[in-house]
This record gives structure tokens, C-alpha cells and sequence, in this order.
């Protein structure tokens, strides 16, 4: 495989060459999407999460190793990805990481943020704010199952000693350095989109049906991947829980953001197993989409969500917030880390 790479970019340039006309319209969608939606909804937390790492955020939390990944993950899946690659990222290269475990974690952290969920798929797209709350449940309730066991298992003695506790940055400085890191990091994220939409619109004539080209948008972009899918004409419950699961998996464009963030990451076995953690998303919303009879008139009766109380998805949703709270009153008892 790693013979075959040095090629993979004339392989590229050759279709570009020969498509020049689509190459560039999709190169015109790519910046557009880029300069109108990510940029200016990724740049404000893209500056919050570089200044907090200058301001010393990441050695915080030192002799607690359980409350500094808890704390890293939640502002990860917060602020969005691929914010969550380089968080966890620089927990490995601070020491306070193994780069076995942050590997383990990262395609479960590295996710969109919960804007993306309210403002483009239920908002703008769905047109049904209501779609925010099986959305948000299935999506983070799978989450909390994968993440928790991670967390709990941490312990203090399993870590390498962590380097000296220098004093942060002044907050002139650490400003200074987070916007320029930033705009830096804004320009890697447009590139990758940009060369995505790219090889979409080369890609669009092999999509025979609407289906098919949803399906390649989703596999390379997930914002136009997200789009097709909700033009297509299918049940509610069938394409919300493919949207989801589809914004769960990120795309090759997320997944080449991704690699940005973390050299040296092999994006095969990262694919797959975000392949896998969108399937798992979307059949959880799947099944759990009957208990909120609110997102559509379908399930709006109340004799109906009450005969499925005792479902597989009312156990499963309960088993996911049974676990939740197990996870946060662990994280809340857990015992400091004894000093050196």
C-alpha cells in the first residue's frame, strides 16, 4: 500500500486534467462551503481551544488522569472536529496519553459538534428543531457506552511521569498564538474540503441515481453528504437515522482534516472504524426514534409509546443513561493522584 501512495496524487492531477471543467466547479462548491458555513463557524472555537492550551489547559488537571481525559473529551466533542484530534493529540505528545490509547479514542472524540446537529441537519435541513432530541440521544448515548469504559479504566500508576509544570503563557502572547495557529488550522481544513468536493464532482457522472450520489457525497464530504441524503424521498425515521449515522463517520474530507492534526495517522483503519461507529449511531437512532412521538405525527400517539415502554430500544435508551450516570458520579468520586 505504501508503494501504491506516491501515485494516488497523478492519479488525481490525471483526473482532474481530464474533467477540467467539473474539477473546477467542485473546487467553486468546495471554497464556497469552506468561506460561507465552516470557516466562520469553526474559527471562534478552533481560537477558544488553541488559547486554552496555551493558558495551560491540558496541565490542569494532572493529578486527576481521569478528570483531564474526561475534561479533554468533553470539550472535544463540544467544540467539534477536528478540535477533538488535536486535543487528544497533544495529550499524547504532553505524556499524559499512550499513543495506543489516544489512537483507541480518537475516532470516537473526533465528531461533529452538536451545532452541526441542531443548526444543519435539524434546522436547516429537516426543518424540525424537535429532530435535535432522538439526534442528540442516540448520538451521545452511544458515546457514553464506548467512552465510559475508557475513562474508568485509567489509572494513575499506568501513566509515564509528566514533565515539569512550566508557568502559561502571558494572555497577549497566548491570544497572538492561537488566532495565528488558527487561520493556520482553517486553511488545512479548507484544503481538505476543497480537494473532497473535487473529487466529488469528477466522481458525479458514475452516480447513476440520486441514492448513489448521496451515498458518494456522504463517503467524501459529510455536510453535501448529509444534504443529498435529505432529498432523497424516504421515511423520516429512515433519513434522520441515515443522516446521523452519515455526520457520525465525518467523510473523507473530515478524515483528511483528521491526519492533519495527527501526523503519522493511518486513515484505512481510522475509516473503517468511523464507518463502523456511523453505523452503530444510525441504528441506535433507528430504534430509538418511536419513544419521542414529538418529531413526527406518525408516533404521536401516546397508548402507542406507552405499549413500547418495555422495547428493545426503551431498554437500550435506559441502559445508556444508566451508564451515563455511573460514568459522571465515577469521574466525581474518583480518588486525586498521589504526588510524586
Amino acid at each position: 500500500m505504501k508503494r501504491l501512495l506516491p501515485f494516488i496524487p497523478l492519479l488525481l492531477l490525471a483526473a482532474v486534467l481530464l474533467s477540467p471543467a467539473a474539477a473546477i466547479s467542485g473546487a467553486r462548491q468546495g471554497l464556497s462551503l469552506w468561506w460561507r458555513s465552516v470557516f466562520p463557524a469553526l474559527l471562534p472555537s478552533f481560537i477558544c481551544v488553541r488559547l486554552a492550551q496555551e493558558l495551560g489547559l491540558l496541565r490542569l488537571a494532572r493529578r486527576r488522569p481521569r478528570g483531564q481525559l474526561a475534561a479533554v473529551i468533553a470539550f472535544s466533542l463540544v467544540s467539534g472536529a477536528p478540535n477533538g484530534a488535536k486535543l487528544l493529540h497533544a495529550l499524547v505528545q504532553d505524556g499524559s496519553l499512550s499513543s495506543r490509547e489516544g489512537k483507541r479514542l480518537l475516532p470516537l472524540v473526533n465528531c461533529v459538534s452538536p451545532v452541526f446537529l441542531l443548526s444543519i441537519i435539524a434546522s436547516e435541513l429537516l426543518k424540525n428543531k424537535a429532530l435535535f432530541l432522538p439526534l442528540t440521544v442516540s448520538f451521545y448515548g452511544c458515546l457514553l457506552c464506548l467512552l465510559v469504559p475508557h475513562i474508568l479504566r485509567r489509572q494513575a500508576d499506568q501513566l509515564p511521569p509528566c514533565a515539569g509544570d512550566e508557568d502559561a503563557a502571558p494572555f497577549s502572547t497566548a491570544l497572538t498564538a492561537a488566532i495565528e495557529g488558527s487561520m493556520l488550522d482553517m486553511l488545512r481544513v479548507g484544503g481538505c474540503i476543497l480537494l473532497a468536493c473535487t473529487l466529488l464532482a469528477i466522481l458525479r457522472p458514475i452516480a447513476v441515481s440520486m441514492a448513489a450520489y448521496a451515498a458518494l457525497a456522504g463517503l467524501l464530504e459529510v455536510s453535501t453528504g448529509v444534504a443529498a441524503l435529505c432529498e432523497l424521498s424516504l421515511p423520516l425515521r429512515v433519513k434522520a437515522s441515515l443522516m446521523i449515522g452519515t455526520a457520525a463517520f465525518g467523510g473523507l474530507s473530515l478524515a483528511l482534516q483528521t491526519a492533519c492534526c495527527w501526523p503519522g495517522l493511518k486513515l484505512i483503519p481510522y475509516l473503517i472504524q468511523k464507518l463502523l461507529f456511523g453505523a452503530l449511531i444510525g441504528f441506535t437512532c433507528y430504534l430509538l426514534f418511536p419513544l419521542f412521538p414529538g418529531v413526527s405525527a406518525a408516533f404521536a400517539s401516546r397508548q402507542e409509546v406507552l405499549a413500547r415502554s418495555l422495547s428493545l430500544s426503551a431498554l437500550l435508551l435506559s441502559s445508556l443513561l444508566s451508564l451515563g450516570f455511573m460514568g459522571v458520579l465515577s469521574l466525581m468520586v474518583s480518588p486525586k493522584r498521589a504526588n510524586p
